[in-house]
């Protein structure tokens, strides 16, 4: 057993092999164990570590730890102490939450990504949607507008309210009238009913309900799984979705500048597999992204999918993800 302090709380994690570095990061159901036949495949060329995030496995069970953006930061902490400047970040389900968002703040340590199970919802209005966070050229450098220069502020607005924060900035670029903008103050833009799907698929905070959806009790999946049951916080499942926004997700991976893989099982019972829309959302301006859903397959491709370790491998070794040798078993979404 391995593990760090980080401000007080205990962080386990396992490793093995030598060479590049790879980290995993798991789901709301299980820990690093699930991660062990990967890792014995990729030891042979890679250093491989696995994490428990705060509230699961080993690692500290400190609630003020569980919200997104402190699992986040245990990331970036973890790197920084064992001095890893930069990672193959290969995330599952939550792992895959963590993943994205390390990756849109610290792009230049997450050289490529891997998700899978990761939890992508259609908002609405996809095709009129503007991405939060997309640069907007002003010709004085001051912010979209000065009631929002946070922006926090305008990737929690609706989409409708971003649209209108966009277009009124492009405006004032071009030097034309700036269209009406609805009353919208900062405080009242963070009230905004974000779409959060996952409050109702993972908020509940049980990981037996959840481990139930994915295997049947007889299946040796389900045990491999249920001996790290007890070692989860109930409260880490519902905190750790408690931020999210299906929109801001979407945004981030259709905006991320490094190579990117999506896996998705077609079966998969927690997290349902993204519509036409989402994937054609995020492929748009994306075209180092390949989104790959597994016929077949349920929440756990790593433990499901024969063929997992060969995709990692690839995934890990090609120079261009889009042009994956596999890729012709799963067709590129394109709009």
């Amino acid at each position: 057993m391995s593990a760090i302090t980080i401000g007080g709380n205990l962080v386990h994690y396992e490793v093995l092999g030598r060479g590049r570095p790879v980290l995993l990061l798991h789901s709301w159901v299980g820990s690093w164990r699930y991660w062990i036949p990967t890792m014995q495949q990729l030891q042979l060329k890679y250093r491989v570590y696995a994490i428990d995030l705060y509230g699961f496995g080993d690692s500290g069970k400190d609630a003020r730890r569980y919200p997104l953006d402190h699992q986040v930061q245990l990331l970036l902490d973890f790197m920084n102490h064992l001095g890893i400047p930069k990672a193959a970040l290969i995330g599952h389900g939550l792992g895959a939450l963590v993943v994205a968002e390390f990756a849109r703040l610290y792009p230049d340590r997450a050289p490529r990504v891997l998700l899978t199970s990761a939890p992508l919802f259609d908002p609405g209005s996809l095709d009129k949607r503007v991405p939060a966070g997309r640069p907007v050229p002003l010709t004085d450098n001051r912010p979209l507008l000065p009631e929002f220069e946070n922006e926090a502020t305008i990737m929690n607005a609706s989409s409708a309210m971003r649209a209108a924060l966009l277009e009124a900035a492009r405006a004032r670029a071009n030097g034309d009238p700036t269209p009406d903008v609805p009353d919208l103050t900062i405080e009242a833009a963070r009230r905004v009913q974000r779409h959060n799907p996952l409050q109702n698929l993972i908020g509940d905070g049980n990981p037996d309900t959840l481990l139930a959806k994915c295997f049947k009790r007889s299946e040796p999946e389900y045990e491999k799984l249920a001996v790290d049951l007890h070692k989860i916080d109930h409260g880490a499942l519902k905190l750790s979705v408690a931020t999210y926004d299906s929109g801001r997700m979407l945004d981030t991976l259709r905006l991320l500048p490094i190579p990117m893989v999506v896996v998705h099982g077609v079966d998969d019972p927690i997290v349902p597999l993204p519509n036409e829309n989402v994937w054609n959302y995020i492929t748009a301006d994306n075209s180092s992204l390949l989104p790959i859903p597994l016929p077949g397959v349920r929440h756990f491709p790593m433990l499901e999918y024969e063929r997992f370790i060969r995709l990692v491998n690839d995934f890990l070794e090609a120079p261009d993800v889009s042009k994956l040798e596999i890729k012709e078993r799963w067709k590129r979404r394109t709009r």
